[in-house]
């Protein structure tokens, strides 16, 4: 099995993609893809049908995967020169 360096509960930030610069928590790890479900981040939407639970149907937003090499933990993002520098 693979090591990865972000793990569940951990916060990350995205440094490429069209998500960059969003961060959340990591909710899960998809070691067999290496991917991960970031809270928040790459949103997609998913329709469902009419059921007892939603009888006119609806659209469901929910968190799609990340590539792993896309993410860096938010304490390293922090300590590193990518953090821009506050303006006053």
């Amino acid at each position: 099995m693979q090591k990865f360096h972000v793990k569940r509960n951990d916060q990350v930030v995205v440094i490429a993609g069209s998500q960059k610069g969003k961060s959340g928590k990591v909710l899960e790890v998809l070691a067999a893809k290496s991917r991960a479900r970031v809270e928040g981040v790459g949103l997609i939407k998913r329709h469902l049908k009419k059921s007892q639970e939603h009888p006119q149907g609806t659209i469901a937003e929910r968190e799609g995967s990340i590539h792993i090499s896309n993410l860096m933990l938010q304490s390293v993002f922090d300590a590193s020169k990518r953090k821009k520098p506050a303006t006053a």
